[in-house]
């Protein structure tokens, strides 16, 4: 008997399988609504024919990104699946705009239209990634548990393999995007290389081992979670929570803190060192700490406290006629006004008095990386009631240009010895992390007593090295900033303000950038 999903007629071996996938995903049968994020792609198609055939109201949506000519095609593609299939079909474009971490910014675009709840196609082989990815990354539990099976990933369990092989049974055509051959982005190298290499030294297939890693590692996540919960029922008594054994206590931490940004619009959960900070402000090593979101944690009468703090996300301001009239220079150069001289002047208070507190005992050290923070630390040591030594370091990584090239060098190094002294680093900006970080290494080989780092900005989302920052000034949108000390091809240091920059990068008598 010929079987039929939407105008697909399915033999008998298309039918089985349909049968088998069905049976091994977690697609509810019935006539209930199903949003399918549809790229057009094998696995996204698979888990369309497969909603269709448990009988369910499909509605495909599909995200154009824009990243490459002829993806309106791809759109259309996607509809006439649709149609096919008896389903509806949705489509939608965003914007990525400009800065680094591609994957990330597409990620957050499309969760920015796709309905809540929607499936995706993710299967196991995207599990398996996943949990490398997450590993590489040094996460724990909570990050090896990678993605959990259900409605809205309903076919973890099938093989990249099988979804394939179905479109190629019922003759459906599948988008191949070029994208998933470039090992520049982090995901592609652990599928194209990574995956491959560990199953060439287990000598077998890795993947399913490492989705029962994440299985497991879920488990205990939840067994934590939910012991977390129960031992510690106050999260904001900061003596019960400094008590409290380490696993729970980050947990709860992490749950409140995640909680917490959701209502502030932040989507990414809180990192392990934001975690080990808020802590540290627990057992009172630390009289507050500032969070990625513009959000604080201090600690008063033994509870602690949430706020935003001065290093939110600052709206852009579009007004500053005084600052426009006394940098008429720089027309044409400079876009909007991401902060005024004003806001600066009172967040650098606010940190000098910081951490006048927090170094009370010990005064730092204090490095100023050139010479991008030099405007900043001239502010910040003055703002600090302490006895302070100020020290200078000179590093590059971007040269002339409007992007890090990765490549650190170190142009001037520190004059006096670090060993056991508190050093607390100055940066003008953090991006990717990577300069930070290698500075960081580089410091540590001479046995400080500690390391900390304050930072005037910090662009959200940019981080490819997971940072552990105890002072930020401001939290900026991912755009390239000139003004307050930061510069192109030493140009725009002595603007009072940090602005957008929108030129090209050329001085007066340079050439302009190829």
């Amino acid at each position: 008997m010929t079987l039929s999903v939407g105008r697909l007629l399915l033999d008998d071996e298309a039918a089985a399988m349909v049968a088998a996938l069905l049976a091994r995903s977690a697609i509810e049968r019935g006539g209930q609504p199903m949003d399918v994020a549809c790229s057009g792609g094998a696995d996204s198609t698979a888990l369309a024919v497969l909603a269709v055939a448990a009988g369910r109201r499909v509605t495909l949506h599909h995200v154009d990104h824009q990243l490459r000519s002829g993806s309106a095609a791809e759109a259309d593609h996607v509809v006439a699946l649709a149609e096919r299939l008896g389903a509806a079909a949705v489509c939608h474009q965003v914007e990525l705009g400009d800065g680094d971490g591609l994957e990330d910014r597409a990620r957050r675009a499309r969760r920015s239209v796709l309905p809540v709840g929607a499936a995706t196609g993710h299967t196991m082989d995207d599990q398996a990634e996943t949990v490398l990815l997450n590993l590489l990354r040094g996460s724990g539990a909570s990050g090896l548990a990678a993605m959990g099976r259900g409605p809205e990933h309903p076919i973890l369990d099938l093989r990249r393999s099988e979804t394939r092989q179905l479109c190629e049974l019922l003759g459906l055509s599948v988008i191949e995007d070029p994208s998933n051959r470039d090992l520049t982005l982090r995901r592609n190298d652990v599928r194209h290389r990574l995956l491959p290499l560990a199953a060439e030294v287990a000598d077998r297939d890795v993947v399913p081992l490492l989705a029962r890693t994440a299985d497991l590692a879920r488990d205990d996540e939840a067994l934590l979670t939910g012991l977390a919960a129960e031992e510690i029922d106050d999260v904001l008594d900061a003596r019960a929570l400094a008590a409290a054994p380490r696993p729970l206590a980050t947990r709860a931490v992490r749950s409140w803190l995640a909680e917490a940004r959701s209502g502030e619009g932040v989507a990414h959960p809180p990192s392990a060192a934001e975690v080990d900070r808020v802590l540290a402000v627990a057992r009172h090593d630390a009289q507050a700490t500032e969070l990625a979101g513009g959000l604080r944690v201090s600690r008063t009468q033994g509870r602690l406290r949430l706020s935003a703090g001065g290093a939110g996300n600052l709206p852009t301001v579009s007004g500053a006629p005084n600052d426009r009239g006394r940098h008429a220079w720089a027309d044409g150069e400079i876009g909007d006004v991401i902060l005024t001289g004003a806001q600066i002047a009172e967040r650098v208070a606010e940190l000098g008095a910081q951490i006048t507190r927090d170094y009370a005992d010990t005064p730092p050290l204090i490095v100023c990386v050139l010479k991008g923070a030099m405007h900043f630390i001239s502010d910040l040591s003055r703002a600090i009631d302490l006895p302070v030594e100020v020290d200078f370091m000179a590093v590059s990584s971007y040269g002339s240009a409007t992007k890090t090239s990765g490549i650190v060098r170190i142009v001037k190094d520190l004059d006096v010895d670090l060993t056991d002294r508190h050093v607390l680093v100055v940066e003008d900006i953090i991006d990717s992390g990577l300069t930070l970080n290698y500075l960081r290494k580089y410091l540590s080989a001479r046995i400080p007593a500690s390391i900390e780092v304050c930072t005037l900005l910090l662009k959200e989302g940019e981080q490819r090295i997971e940072q552990d920052l105890r002072y930020v000034g401001f939290t900026i949108p991912p755009t390239f900033v000139v003004g307050y000390g930061l510069d192109v091809a030493e140009r725009y240091r002595n603007l009072d303000g940090v602005y957008t920059f929108v030129g090209d990068g050329a001085a007066p008598g340079r050439p302009k950038k190829a």
